[in-house]
Protein backbone atom coordinates (compact mmCIF):
# COMPACT_ATOMS: atom_id res chain seq x y z
CA UNK A 1 0.00 0.00 0.00
CA UNK A 2 2.86 2.53 1.06
CA UNK A 3 4.78 1.68 -2.34
CA UNK A 4 0.98 2.11 -4.13
CA UNK A 5 0.50 5.68 -2.28
CA UNK A 6 3.95 6.47 -3.77
CA UNK A 7 3.42 5.67 -7.03
CA UNK A 8 0.06 7.74 -7.26
CA UNK A 9 1.87 10.89 -5.73
CA UNK A 10 4.74 10.34 -7.88
CA UNK A 11 3.03 10.25 -11.02
CA UNK A 12 0.96 13.01 -10.29
CA UNK A 13 3.87 14.82 -10.62
CA UNK A 14 6.23 13.57 -12.95
CA UNK A 15 5.67 15.97 -15.91
CA UNK A 16 6.95 18.68 -13.82
CA UNK A 17 10.16 20.43 -13.52
CA UNK A 18 11.92 22.66 -11.00
CA UNK A 19 10.35 25.92 -12.17
CA UNK A 20 8.28 24.62 -15.44
CA UNK A 21 4.35 24.62 -14.86
CA UNK A 22 4.80 27.80 -13.62
CA UNK A 23 1.73 28.17 -10.96
CA UNK A 24 -0.49 25.46 -12.45
CA UNK A 25 -2.94 23.90 -9.73
CA UNK A 26 -3.21 20.25 -9.97
CA UNK A 27 -6.28 18.87 -8.69
CA UNK A 28 -6.33 17.17 -5.38
CA UNK A 29 -3.68 14.76 -4.69
CA UNK A 30 -6.10 12.06 -4.13
CA UNK A 31 -8.36 12.93 -7.49
CA UNK A 32 -5.28 11.57 -9.43
CA UNK A 33 -5.87 8.35 -8.85
CA UNK A 34 -9.97 8.82 -8.20
CA UNK A 35 -10.16 6.51 -11.14
CA UNK A 36 -8.29 3.26 -9.37
CA UNK A 37 -10.73 3.27 -6.88
CA UNK A 38 -7.69 3.87 -4.73
CA UNK A 39 -8.46 7.47 -3.17
CA UNK A 40 -9.22 5.95 0.15
CA UNK A 41 -5.24 5.61 0.88
CA UNK A 42 -4.39 8.93 0.22
CA UNK A 43 -7.71 10.44 2.23
CA UNK A 44 -8.99 10.53 5.58
CA UNK A 45 -12.32 10.83 5.78
CA UNK A 46 -13.72 13.23 8.39
CA UNK A 47 -15.21 10.44 10.80
CA UNK A 48 -12.05 8.89 11.03
CA UNK A 49 -10.09 12.07 11.35
CA UNK A 50 -12.09 13.30 14.13
CA UNK A 51 -9.61 11.13 15.75
CA UNK A 52 -6.56 12.78 15.22
CA UNK A 53 -5.60 15.03 18.05
CA UNK A 54 -5.16 18.95 17.09
CA UNK A 55 -2.01 20.80 18.30
CA UNK A 56 -1.54 24.14 19.29
CA UNK A 57 -1.20 26.31 15.18
CA UNK A 58 1.60 28.70 15.56
CA UNK A 59 -1.05 32.04 14.17
CA UNK A 60 1.58 34.21 13.92
CA UNK A 61 1.72 35.14 10.23
CA UNK A 62 5.78 33.93 9.83
CA UNK A 63 6.49 31.14 7.35
CA UNK A 64 7.28 28.37 9.70
CA UNK A 65 10.08 25.86 8.78
CA UNK A 66 9.14 22.42 9.54
CA UNK A 67 11.80 19.29 10.07
CA UNK A 68 10.82 15.41 8.80
CA UNK A 69 9.35 14.99 12.45
CA UNK A 70 7.73 18.69 12.71
CA UNK A 71 6.11 17.81 9.83
CA UNK A 72 4.13 14.34 11.07
CA UNK A 73 3.50 16.22 13.90
CA UNK A 74 1.75 19.17 12.73
CA UNK A 75 0.66 18.25 9.54
CA UNK A 76 -0.10 14.51 8.85
CA UNK A 77 1.64 10.75 9.46
CA UNK A 78 3.03 10.05 6.51
CA UNK A 79 2.73 6.22 7.21
CA UNK A 80 -0.67 6.05 8.11
CA UNK A 81 -2.27 3.06 6.46
CA UNK A 82 -5.94 5.05 6.54
CA UNK A 83 -4.22 7.71 4.45
CA UNK A 84 -3.49 11.24 5.12
CA UNK A 85 -5.06 13.20 7.23
CA UNK A 86 -4.47 16.79 8.28
CA UNK A 87 -3.95 17.57 12.24
CA UNK A 88 -4.57 21.43 11.98
CA UNK A 89 -7.54 23.24 12.41
CA UNK A 90 -6.42 26.49 10.27
CA UNK A 91 -6.26 25.50 6.65
CA UNK A 92 -2.19 25.38 5.41
CA UNK A 93 0.49 25.60 2.90
CA UNK A 94 3.82 23.65 2.65
CA UNK A 95 6.25 24.73 0.27
CA UNK A 96 9.02 21.97 -0.53
CA UNK A 97 11.97 23.40 -1.47
CA UNK A 98 15.69 23.29 -1.38
CA UNK A 99 18.27 26.22 -0.74
CA UNK A 100 20.18 25.36 -4.13
CA UNK A 101 16.56 25.37 -6.24
CA UNK A 102 16.72 28.92 -7.99
CA UNK A 103 12.52 29.38 -8.11
CA UNK A 104 12.54 28.21 -4.67
CA UNK A 105 13.97 31.36 -3.49
CA UNK A 106 12.26 33.30 -5.72
CA UNK A 107 8.76 32.27 -4.08
CA UNK A 108 10.39 33.21 -0.70
CA UNK A 109 9.61 36.95 -0.14
CA UNK A 110 6.22 35.95 -1.95
CA UNK A 111 5.38 33.43 0.93
CA UNK A 112 6.55 35.39 3.75
CA UNK A 113 4.43 38.98 2.66
CA UNK A 114 1.29 36.17 2.06
CA UNK A 115 2.18 34.51 5.58
CA UNK A 116 1.76 37.98 6.93
CA UNK A 117 -1.23 39.14 4.45
CA UNK A 118 -3.30 35.77 6.38
CA UNK A 119 -2.00 36.30 9.49
CA UNK A 120 -5.01 33.86 11.58
CA UNK A 121 -6.97 32.86 8.68
CA UNK A 122 -3.72 30.40 6.85
CA UNK A 123 -0.68 29.08 7.95
CA UNK A 124 2.69 28.50 5.67
CA UNK A 125 4.80 26.29 6.08
CA UNK A 126 8.20 25.01 4.24
CA UNK A 127 10.01 22.15 4.59
CA UNK A 128 13.39 21.64 3.03
CA UNK A 129 13.54 18.29 0.86
CA UNK A 130 17.23 17.38 1.22
CA UNK A 131 16.78 17.40 5.06
CA UNK A 132 13.45 15.50 4.79
CA UNK A 133 13.82 13.44 1.91
CA UNK A 134 11.15 10.55 3.78
CA UNK A 135 8.37 12.96 3.84
CA UNK A 136 9.33 14.40 0.23
CA UNK A 137 9.54 10.88 -0.77
CA UNK A 138 6.70 9.11 1.12
CA UNK A 139 3.99 12.26 -0.31
CA UNK A 140 6.15 11.48 -4.04
CA UNK A 141 7.92 15.37 -4.15
CA UNK A 142 10.00 14.79 -7.56
CA UNK A 143 10.17 18.57 -8.22
CA UNK A 144 10.62 21.28 -6.30
CA UNK A 145 9.13 23.76 -5.41
CA UNK A 146 5.67 22.15 -4.69
CA UNK A 147 2.89 23.61 -2.70
CA UNK A 148 0.75 21.04 -0.59
CA UNK A 149 -2.66 22.73 0.72
CA UNK A 150 -3.98 20.73 3.69
CA UNK A 151 -7.47 21.87 5.17
CA UNK A 152 -9.49 20.26 7.31
CA UNK A 153 -11.38 17.20 6.42
CA UNK A 154 -10.23 17.62 3.22
CA UNK A 155 -8.22 16.35 0.42
CA UNK A 156 -4.52 17.86 -0.02
CA UNK A 157 -4.07 19.74 -3.05
CA UNK A 158 -0.97 19.92 -4.96
CA UNK A 159 0.53 23.22 -7.13
CA UNK A 160 4.11 22.31 -8.65
CA UNK A 161 6.13 25.05 -9.95
CA UNK A 162 6.92 28.69 -8.70
CA UNK A 163 3.50 30.38 -9.21
CA UNK A 164 3.60 34.44 -9.21
CA UNK A 165 2.86 36.02 -5.96
CA UNK A 166 -0.73 37.40 -7.27
CA UNK A 167 -1.06 33.60 -8.48
CA UNK A 168 -0.57 32.32 -5.08
CA UNK A 169 -2.86 34.86 -3.27
CA UNK A 170 -5.69 33.51 -5.20
CA UNK A 171 -5.23 30.01 -4.93
CA UNK A 172 -5.18 30.68 -1.11
CA UNK A 173 -8.11 33.08 -0.73
CA UNK A 174 -9.52 30.06 -2.91
CA UNK A 175 -8.47 27.57 -0.81
CA UNK A 176 -9.69 29.06 2.50
CA UNK A 177 -13.40 30.00 1.53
Amino acid sequence: MKKNLLLLLGISLFFSACGQNKGKTEAAVADNVAENKQSEYLYVSPTQAEDTPVLEEDLSGKVISLTSSEFQEKITEIYNEKGLSYKGRTPCMVDFYANWCRPCMMLKPATERLAEKYKGKFIIYKIDVDKAQDVSQALGIKNIPTLIFFKPNEQPRAMVGAPSEQELDQTIQEFIK
